[in-house]
């Protein structure tokens, strides 16, 4: 039995999966299952991901175009009540209570309740049901505790007592059955996921780089997790209008290192193409504008991405792979320096590339040593850092590639004195050795154990585990994946090299908010998931308790934190920070721990005798105001309250989504763990809040990959908007080059994903490579860039233009999404349609109006015709 997602509820976006393509890795399941023997019927099943999703699409869905369409079965009332019968009164009454008998049921056919999907003899895959919500009305946005409807339970029993699976296979990150109601370890018969998960094996495959949320369907659904690679990964670059002020920016260098004349005529004309084409660029230093641009360029030019997605037990092609190579070696780790490092430090090079500050100088000793190995004028740092990044591309093709394979885009980098240097030198082969068992025989071995791990799984074999994390933060001891992975000691948290980040990305905080307010802050809100926590050792945690200005003290031998010290202001030498935490209810579930002792450190300095001007904290608490400062969803429950107002378009202004986070937050966790509903509290705490920050602690996605993101960011914002009537300062932490963490706005962190993956051919011609899915991520991402619109109001005008100019004005692209997914197709313009109408984006033509009107009548033609 195979169980895909989909959510939102419609046919454009079923399949969800975390960086994987579902729809082909169902594909390779079912051929490895044909190999081994499995019964798929006397039909042939299909045989690419187009077509099975074609004849997905055209049975019931969960969509309501769709429900004229016949399901795969239906599980009649009569039968239902049987399984019903047998249920706990307390959850048979919650669900009766929203939901109404079964009889009364809103999703009751005359035949029973649909079961959708297709099936291939012994084989069938299921779309997972609707989670609950109802689009006609809003009283389920409050409802953090909302049961699942009687055609979720339904489909369940279903799988058991009819279909009589022997094995549910939950395909790709993630699904909804392990985020019900109900406690979060030792689940009851009255908890959700207890009650709708048969005792059958459940087998998840499942993006190695999320422990957390992989922990969440091992504790409450009992899952076996197969974990995947990531998607590909690969530099940003840049393209189109990019690569031309980059040419020019090089043309300007060129002509200042010879003194010529045409020096102010580049000058000239670089300034007018900027303020042509590049309202996303903002100028702040006057008089070193052109170094601005070019560190710009630089950051844009350095950033990682995602060009594709994963296929289950598929290698990825040779490019990809030796992309994917790269971003991992070029991390740093206990046992060796990167490799962009390795070779600027055998080229005696000053500069070291594994920074996140792209406006630094370039000595004249490094423009020599490069000069001698590039034979061209390499004049500043971006340049500098491209030529590394090249060559050590190129040297991983001939070191582990070149034998078997010709990529004639590589071959462009081929440097001769490089090549000599490093490949025909001996000394150099131990580093590249290395390289060779951490990262490619791991990486090659993935495809492998992935498949081989499905099959043992499926035959009640072992599946081994291991560790999880992301692999371009360092951690390649995740790799190779096919395991059944594991998180963290959690009695381990906070590590003190979490507190050596933590520190300095706080002090960052504070800095970029003086520069940007002339004065300290005094009031945070800071999100905080269990995720990166696991990833991290802590990093969030310890950039909270710097902020209050308290430490850990770690026990000697094993190292762990066995109390805390208050940091005197003397030290500190600014004044505390008074801090609100909204914790996501995985973290609440994992870290009982680190919820204590942030509550404890609240509780010291909440009772310190220092002036209110340094401690506003103590100032509340001897003005009489609550100092209740960790915040969470209720007991039981998991989310921000946002999704469904996103999906549904169900909101009329910005209150909306503050409303929702406040009904859905108010929760109160202190020491004692024992959570007390206040919503006044909340309220309290966030009235003055400043500033709202999200850290993100990897590049393996971007902020724009995923709904967590908008809902904790944009739902805190949102929030803090309705109780004080004006939106705070948005911050954005990028802490995932350890060591080097770097605070930016919010807005300029939404431009660079912008630029540097929604609108780069690189991702673009990636998700083409990948079909349905493919299409389906262009929708996800532009629904993710609205949400963040609407929910702190920090997206421009030219976002949406060139979005609409790259994605829908050019008609190789257009076909794509008319072939493999036209209901994306449909999705996107509506939602920009929507976007103009709501005055989000201002500046749009009646053109664009039109023309978007046209795609929807043309689009619903073809869907009505069934030509997909």
């Amino acid at each position: 039995m195979f169980l895909i997602n989909n959510y939102p509820v419609k046919n454009g976006r079923i399949g969800n999966g975390v960086g994987l393509n579902t729809p082909s890795s169902i594909i390779n399941i079912l051929n490895w299952l044909k190999e081994e023997g499995y019964d798929l019927g006397s039909c042939n099943y299909p045989q690419d991901s187009s077509e099975l999703m074609s004849i997905l699409i055209k049975t019931r869905t969960n969509d309501l175009e769709s429900q004229n369409n016949k399901p795969l079965d239906y599980l009649p009332l009569s039968e239902y009540l049987k399984y019903w019968n047998y249920l706990e009164l307390e959850p048979k009454n919650i669900i009766v209570n929203r939901w109404g008998q079964p009889s009364e049921a809103i999703d009751l056919d005359n035949e029973g309740f649909s079961i959708n999907g297709i099936r291939f003899g012994k084989i069938t895959l299921l779309i997972q049901p609707q989670r609950g919500y109802d689009a006609f009305t809003d009283r389920d946005i409050h409802s953090p505790d909302l049961p699942p409807p009687h055609r979720y339970l339904a489909q369940y029993f279903w799988i058991e007592k009819v279909f009589n699976a022997n094995a549910i296979c939950h395909i790709g990150k993630h699904g909804t059955v392990e985020w019900l109601p109900g406690k979060s370890i030792g689940l009851s018969n009255k908890c959700f996921p207890n009650i709708i998960c048969p005792a059958i094996p459940n087998i998840y495959p499942f993006i190695v780089n999320d422990p957390g949320e992989g922990s969440q369907a091992k504790r409450r659904t009992a899952a076996t997790i197969i974990d995947h690679l990531t998607p590909p990964l690969d530099r940003s670059e840049l393209y189109g209008k990019y690569s031309i002020l980059e040419n020019y920016l090089d043309e300007y260098f060129e002509a200042k290192l010879l003194n010529s004349n045409r020096l102010e005529i580049i000058e000239k004309s670089i300034f007018e193409l900027i303020k042509k084409d590049f309202n996303e660029i903002t100028l702040n230093n006057k008089n070193n504008q052109i170094e601005e641009i070019d560190s710009f360029l630089c950051k844009i030019k350095e950033s990682q991405i995602r060009t594709g997605l994963h296929i289950f037990g598929n290698r990825q092609n040779d490019i990809n792979e030796i992309n994917l190579f790269l971003c991992i070696a070029r991390v740093p780790n206990a046992n060796r320096i990167g490799i962009i490092q390795y070779i600027a430090k055998h080229l005696k090079l000053d500069l070291d590339p594994w920074t996140n500050k792209y406006d630094q100088k370039l000595s004249e000793k490094d423009k020599k040593i490069l000069l001698n190995f590039s034979n061209k004028n390499i004049l500043n740092f971006r340049m500098a850092i491209d030529f590394l990044e090249q060559q050590a591309k190129y040297l991983i093709y001939l070191f582990f590639y070149k034998k078997n394979t010709n990529i004639k885009n590589l071959e462009k980098y081929k440097n001769q004195k490089i090549i000599d240097y490093f490949f025909n030198e001996k000394k150099h082969n131990k580093f590249f050795l290395l390289l060779k068992k951490e990262i490619l025989y791991p990486i090659i071995n993935s495809s492998y154990n992935e498949k081989l791990s499905f099959i043992n799984s499926l035959n009640g074999q072992y599946v081994k585990s291991g560790p999880s994390g992301a692999p371009t933060r360092g951690k390649t001891e995740a790799l190779p994946t096919g395991k059944n992975f594991f998180s963290v000691d959690s009695r381990g948290l906070p590590t003190e090299s979490a507190w050596s980040v933590g520190c300095q990305s706080a002090s960052q905080i504070l800095d970029l908010y003086k520069q940007d307010n002339g004065e300290d802050l005094k009031n945070i809100a800071i999100s905080v998931w269990a995720t990166s926590t696991m990833r991290n050792g802590g990093e969030d945690i310890c950039q909270i308790l710097y902020l209050l200005g308290v430490q850990p003290i770690w026990d000697g031998p094993s190292r762990r934190v066995v109390d805390l010290e208050i940091i005197p202001l003397s030290v500190l030498e600014r004044p505390r920070v008074d801090v609100t935490l909204r914790i996501s209810g995985m973290f609440r579930d994992a870290f009982p721990q680190l919820v204590k002792l942030t509550s404890k450190a609240i509780n010291l300095v909440s009772n310190l005798n220092e002036d209110d001007k340094f401690n506003p904290l103590a100032g509340a608490s001897r003005d009489g105001d609550s100092i209740n400062r960790i915040f969470g969803s209720a007991p039981g429950s998991y989310g921000a309250g946002l999704q469904e107002l996103i999906s549904n378009s169900n909101w009329e202004n910005i209150d909306d989504f503050g409303e929702s986070f406040l009904n859905w937050s108010k929760w109160i966790y202190s020491d004692n763990l024992e959570p007390i509903e206040d919503k006044k509290s909340l309220e309290n705490a966030l009235k003055n809040v400043q500033l709202v920050v999200h850290n993100q602690d990897n590049k393996e996605h971007d902020i724009l990959d995923s709904d967590d993101y908008y809902q904790f960011h944009g739902g805190l914002s949102s929030a803090v908007k309705k109780l004080s009537g004006k939106l705070p300062e948005m911050y954005h932490g990028d802490l995932s080059k350890f060591g080097f963490s770097k605070i930016s706005k919010l807005q300029d962190e939404i431009n660079k994903v912008v630029i540097s993956r929604i609108l780069n051919p690189k991702w673009i011609n990636g998700m083409k490579d990948n079909g349905y899915k493919g299409a389906f991520e262009f929708s996800a991402t532009l629904d993710y860039l609205y949400a963040f619109d609407a929910s702190t109001d920090v997206v421009s005008d030219w976002c949406y233009e060139e979005v609409y100019k790259s994605w829908l004005c050019d008609l190789d692209l257009r076909n794509f999404f008319l072939e493999n997914n036209p209901w994306a197709l449909r999705d996107i313009a509506q939602r920009l349609l929507e976007i103009v109408n709501r005055k989000m984006w201002n500046n749009c033509s009646s053109d664009v109006i039109e023309n978007l009107k046209n795609i929807i009548i043309n689009t619903d033609s073809i869907i009505e015709k069934n030509e997909f």
